[in-house]
């Protein structure tokens, strides 16, 4: 299993747009007919990006949109076949085979729709295109993999379906997902060592009475949490009450049903100093029921959660969470997107590792109050 040491690093694209602003071109009415090779050179960005900005389509910034076409009228560009073909007939289909947990108003996990659209933006980068497919069930799956190179399985799915893919010839990435088809790789998250990492501050912290929300146990994912949750409080001397320690189901596994099952919790005159949570998804709906309950976040209870959303940093006070950075899973998927899609690699897809291993790093936010008192002195 290979481990991916996540650091804060701008992706491909997010570099590429940075690196453009330094090189904004000179037009020159007198130049002559440039092809779109020529043209993403004298801007200084990648022949998708060009590409993307004539076609005025998604994940190119406003500032690089507008020198790409100053730069088009000023130099006369011409479009050629390589350009024409770039835009109708991608070098790869990704295809995103999506089963997300949905909330009561079929809204949808922010996490899942942020990675979806960096992911969109790099394999455009790289002249590759991305189809999200909604997932039905199987038979409509073999309808929706027409003309997908590769296939990307994220969110809820059965063996089934891999089995469906491999048997149409389509290698497949699976997130969060094992597969014993050997044309199929695996990107896991370890979230039991966020989960053994968010028991350990917290019993550092003081805290005893912790409890754990997390989501459907067949789920891998979720599953971590579970297994993980008592063996991490065994260690601690800390006692694990089967009551606080919740699995939502699939049509709960959204922030209105985390809080549903954490408001009767910490309605009890005994209830947790603390509750993990397996998504931030899922702690801003525990996050409310504190509120419900009139509780006060640290104060009265303490929260962690998963992902790192751009609105948990923002929240009063800041959540506690654990960061998978984005940027970096996006240019793995985009990697290995690529390289199963090559003929190559479909004839030796031994090159490749089975699994890999996304290792998040712990942010520590003022949601979680320290219970510990204050040494004499200090």
């Amino acid at each position: 299993m290979q481990k991916l040491a996540l650091r804060r690093r701008a992706p491909h694209f997010v570099r590429n747009s940075m690196a453009a602003k330094s090189k904004a071109p000179v037009p020159s009415a007198a130049s002559a007919p440039v092809d779109i090779k020529s043209l993403a050179r004298l801007v200084g960005v990648s022949i998708g990006t060009v590409s993307r900005a004539l076609n005025n389509r998604y994940g190119v910034n406003p500032d690089t949109r507008r020198r790409v076409l100053e730069a088009a009228r000023a130099h006369n560009f011409l479009p050629n076949g390589a350009a024409r073909r770039l835009r109708h007939r991608p070098s790869l289909q990704l295809g995103l085979f999506f089963a997300p947990y949905y909330g009561p108003n079929r809204e949808i996990n922010p996490a899942a729709l942020n990675l979806i659209e960096a992911l969109r933006a790099s394999l455009a980068e790289h002249g590759a295109e991305l189809r999200v497919l909604y997932y039905k069930d199987d038979e409509e799956l073999r309808a929706q993999a027409e003309g997908v190179d590769v296939g990307l399985f994220y969110g809820h799915f059965e063996a089934p379906a891999f089995d469906v893919a491999h048997g149409l010839g389509i290698p497949a990435i699976l997130y969060d997902k094992r597969s014993a088809h050997e044309d199929q790789v695996s990107l896991m998250a370890d979230t039991s060592r966020s989960c053994g990492m968010a028991v350990q501050y917290l019993a550092a912290l003081g805290h005893e009475r912790i409890a754990m929300v997390t989501g459907p146990s067949g789920e891998q994912y979720f599953h971590n949490y579970l297994e993980t949750f008592p063996a991490a409080m065994a260690e601690f001397n800390l006692p694990v009450r089967p009551e606080w320690v919740v699995a939502l189901d699939a049509a709960a596994c959204n922030k209105d049903g985390a809080c549903a099952a954490v408001l009767p919790l910490l309605k009890k005159r005994v209830r947790p100093s603390a509750v993990i949570f397996a998504s931030d998804w899922l702690a801003i709906g525990g996050r409310k029921a504190a509120r419900d309950a009139g509780l006060r976040v640290p104060d009265d209870i303490s929260l962690i959660g998963y992902d790192n959303l751009a609105v948990t940093s923002e929240l009063d006070p800041p959540l506690t969470t654990f960061d998978v950075h984005i940027p970096r899973v996006v240019e793995t998927l985009t990697l290995l997107a690529t390289q199963l899609g090559t003929r190559k690699l479909r004839a030796a897809r031994g090159a490749l590792r089975k699994e890999y291993l996304i290792i998040p790093d712990f942010v520590k936010r003022r949601s979680c109050r320290c219970l510990r008192p204050a040494r004499p002195g200090t």
